[in-house]
């Protein structure tokens, strides 16, 4: 999508440093976004229009039982991604929807009676940030997707893996490190990618995908670290 200067006619600014030496006051742009940018008459030079990318979600058909998302999640943007597969995104902690905790306590990922699935539900990040039937993966979501041919790669100078589907289609899923607190760690080594799926036995440890190279399967994480989000949807009504 791109984000253009709106002008009521373009034909308005044509004549406009030829009205402006005969004026005072201001000229006032209004953004698509409803912010406006003034600058006095004639002291504009020229105007330039430029494009910029603002991020959206696309499904990616792998031929697996749900439909995985093209980019991480990035509750900083508009769109709650990021705008292209090798940037990171942001880190967060396991059932924290708001995606604002950095507090190393395992009682605020919630507190009390923690589900042991929370895909699709009121404490899935991407279910209440994208909405949309967008949510977590599950376990036998990513176990899944390692069945498909992966391999490390490095896209735009960044480290990842890139998981190939017989009909020709990809993912790629950078190695983001994690989060501890307010410091990330391991960028460019390791990635790890929360499922919504609570540990059988220690309920302040969620699954995740562990992803290195040769060093790609399911492993555990204490829930408040902040991990990466690589949302899905399902293909059909669950």
């Amino acid at each position: 999508m791109k984000k253009l200067f709106s002008f009521l006619l373009l034909a308005i600014v044509l004549p406009m440093s030829a009205w402006a030496q005969n004026s005072k006051g201001s000229i006032v742009v209004t953004l698509n976004d409803g912010s406006k940018v003034s600058n006095p008459r004639g002291g504009i030079a020229k105007i330039t229009i430029e494009d910029a990318v603002i991020s959206t979600i696309e499904e990616v058909d792998l031929g697996l039982s749900v439909k995985w998302a093209n980019v991480n999640m990035d509750i900083t943007q508009e769109s709650k991604v990021v705008a292209s597969p090798e940037m990171h995104g942001g880190y967060y902690g396991w059932a924290d929807p708001t995606g604002l905790k950095t507090i190393d306590d395992k009682n605020q990922y919630p507190a009390y009676n923690r589900p042991k699935n929370i895909c699709g539900g009121e404490y899935d990040i991407a279910a209440q940030q994208i909405g949309n039937g967008w949510r977590l993966p599950t376990s036998k979501e990513f176990e899944e997707s390692l069945t498909l041919k992966h391999e490390q790669v490095t896209v735009n100078s960044v480290p990842g893996i890139k998981f190939t589907a017989e009909n020709g289609n990809s993912i790629f899923l950078p190695l983001a490190g994690y989060r501890y607190k307010e410091n990330v760690f391991q960028t460019g080594e390791y990635g790890y990618y929360w499922t919504g799926e609570l540990n059988s036995v220690l309920d302040w440890m969620a699954v995740e995908l562990n992803l290195g190279e040769g060093f790609n399967r399911l492993s555990n994480n204490v829930i408040y670290n902040g991990c990466s989000v690589r949302p899905v949807k399902a293909t059909a009504a669950e």
